[in-house]
């Protein structure tokens, strides 16, 4: 089921005592946000991450699009009622079947209408600031525009995250020979070159994310830049079941044949 909303803002809103007018508005962006289970109180968090960001770019019109993939708790009509209320011109895809992380932010950016999309997951876990950093790579020419996680992030990784993530780099770096090598962290931009590239992607689970960046390496007519991330205070990592650790080896494998 999608909610029909109307085109991101157009119409004069106060935020913090700053008015954004319509004619102010020189640019486009859709945020695309999947989202499964989320905790208590999301609502409300993502309204106040959406017009912090809105605030930051007061000349862009931001068009949120929110991608519910099969949750099975803590997103109901009146959590989305809520946030259709709180955030004007959301465009919400509700999927009934989990279908995986990589299959429901295509659906988000199937129907993007803006001349860029940013991609991040539901807690903006690195802040809206990176949010407004890769969209400013964009403006400068990135076609592509990935976040790079350093050693702080790894740190605050539970043991076995840790352990997945470093053999996850190392196999990006040196059996994919991926141009970015952190291909995981959650935030990516793009305009329509970059896009097209997203949209041939197939994996549904969380390896589209090293799929998209080894289609788009491969592609020279691409320019491809990154912005360095870190997590915000109080983030929490979730563990990965032995079952999806074998389905996205299959994955990786899948892209390593292929490339």
């Amino acid at each position: 089921m999608q909610l029909a909303t109307p085109e991101p803002t157009t119409f004069p809103v106060q935020i913090n005592n700053l008015t954004i007018q319509s004619n102010r508005v020189t640019h486009y962006l859709d945020l695309v946000i999947p989202c499964c289970n989320p905790p208590e109180g999301w609502v409300a968090q993502m309204v106040t991450d959406y017009w912090e960001l809105q605030d930051m770019m007061p000349e862009t019109g931001i068009q949120l699009i929110l991608v519910n993939d099969g949750s099975v708790r803590n997103v109901t009509n009146a959590h989305l009622r809520q946030l259709a209320e709180g955030i004007p011109g959301v465009r919400i895809i509700n999927h009934p079947v989990n279908r995986g992380k990589g299959y429901a932010v295509r659906l988000g950016v199937a129907i993007a209408t803006g001349d860029y999309q940013v991609c991040t997951d539901f807690d903006f876990p690195f802040g809206v600031k990176a949010v407004k950093q890769a969209f400013e790579q964009l403006l400068h020419g990135s076609d592509v525009v990935a976040g790079i996680r350093g050693e702080q992030y790894v740190k605050l990784l539970p043991r076995k995250r840790k352990m997945i993530t470093t053999v996850n780099r190392f196999m990006n770096r040196y059996l994919l020979h991926l141009p970015v090598a952190d291909a995981q962290a959650g935030l990516k931009g793009f305009n329509s070159k970059g896009r097209r590239e997203f949209l041939a992607t197939r994996i549904n689970g969380f390896l589209y994310d090293s799929e998209f960046v080894h289609r788009a390496g491969k592609n020279k007519s691409l320019k491809i830049r990154t912005i360095p991330i870190v997590c915000r205070p109080g983030i929490c990592f979730s563990e990965f079941r032995s079952k999806v650790l074998l389905r996205e080896f299959v994955n990786f494998m899948a892209i390593l044949i292929v490339s």
